[in-house]
């Protein structure tokens, strides 16, 4: 009963597609979500997947491929912001709200010209997770490997950038090449992911995986490792559950996400209050 409750689903191919390409979005998420969460800039995804509007506008407008348009837009404010907060020594935040809010009014005063706009809007804002298709599942898992290996080659150098930037520019590290490259990963993965499951999925799937992780382990690598986890039980469960219960997918794996983080600050509470508790005790024996 529960192998056929398990396995039912996979025998269709768009559900397949569904849990390879989620799967796929909720590795990439992880390895990047990781940098976004510790460095408080959960707002630049946001910015990037919204600012992306604007290039699909464009895209639509010219005929041509949606991710040539919409990864443009995405480089650009990924590039604006660095640039921005090294020249005009502009906050990450403010120079995000600036770019944000300019961009996506451009994108939907583009989109308004368009005769299916409600519905453009709503499939980019939703995404369409059982509509992936092979080309997209391509894209997505060309990104997992360009990041995978940028990751590889540079993780200690991104680490040190992002965590201490006067000290890796003391090194004769080259600090805003470094940082201009974690913001154009940010900018891929949100690119590559948003045509098939939607801005809230990619959100949700960038931030909740990895603020779970946070509340387990400090150490970078262990917590990549636990996000990436988290957010493939999060995809997984939240297919099954969509499919057997008739609820919407990408809704549904956001809610299995969020549930996983309120279990972990449950269990993460509970922990911290029990080793209080223990070394209380252990004080108070000791005084004695």
């Amino acid at each position: 009963m529960i192998v056929e409750w398990l396995f039912e689903p996979f025998q269709y191919m768009f559900m397949t597609r569904a849990l390879v390409g989620t799967s796929l979005v909720a590795v990439l998420s992880a390895v990047i979500g990781t940098f976004i969460v510790l460095k408080g800039l959960a707002f630049i995804g946001d910015a990037i997947a919204h600012t992306s509007f604007s290039g699909i506008a464009v895209a639509l407008l010219l005929g041509i491929n949606l991710y040539i348009g919409s990864m443009i837009f995405a480089l650009i404010t990924a590039v604006g912001v660095t640039f921005l907060n090294r020249s005009a020594k502009i906050r990450n935040d403010t120079a995000l709200a600036i770019l944000f809010t300019g961009a996506f009014a451009f994108g939907v005063i583009l989109m308004t010209t368009m005769p299916n706009f409600a519905g453009d809007l709503s499939a980019l804002l939703l995404g369409s997770v059982l509509g992936i298709r092979l080309l997209e599942l391509y894209w997505i898992a060309g990104a997992v490997i360009v990041i995978g290996a940028l990751m590889i080659l540079a993780f200690q150098q991104l680490v040190f950038v992002s965590f201490d930037p006067v000290g890796a520019e003391a090194a004769g590290l080259p600090v805003v090449g470094l940082q201009m490259l974690l913001m154009i990963m940010v900018g891929i993965s949100v690119v590559v992911s948003l045509q098939a499951v939607g801005v809230i999925l990619v959100m949700a799937l960038l931030i909740t995986p990895a603020a779970t992780a946070s509340l387990f382990t400090k150490r970078l690598s262990h917590m990549m490792m636990l996000a990436g986890v988290f957010g493939l039980l999060a995809t997984w469960f939240g297919l099954l559950i969509s499919y057997h219960v008739g609820a919407p997918p990408g809704a549904t794996v956001v809610l299995v996400a969020t549930l996983e983080f309120a279990i972990g600050m449950f269990v993460s509470k509970l922990k911290t209050s029990i080793w209080v508790t223990r070394h209380s005790t252990q004080r108070s024996h000791g005084g004695n």
